[in-house]
């Protein structure tokens, strides 16, 4: 049985304690409200926590924008 994985947005609202409206296509690091370089952090620990997977300190910038988190998630939930 597979496990159910929480959408992307709904972590990263949380992390940037925003609504999930204030998410779009194009919301990334730097360009959405909050998502700065500590809530990045906040971010990619929701991911490891939620996702139980560990993202290795080189690859933290590949999760830059809302498109490549959603891309971990589907390569994930396959």
């Amino acid at each position: 049985m597979s496990r159910k994985l929480k959408p992307p947005k709904e972590i990263i609202a949380e992390a940037l304690e925003i609504s999930l409206d204030q998410l779009d296509d194009y919301s990334a690091y730097g360009e959405t409200l909050n998502w700065d370089s500590l809530n990045h952090i906040a971010i990619i620990n929701e991911l490891e926590v939620n996702y139980e997977i560990q993202i290795p300190d080189s690859e933290i910038e590949n999760y830059l924008t809302l498109k490549a988190i959603v891309e971990l998630y589907e390569k994930l939930n396959n």
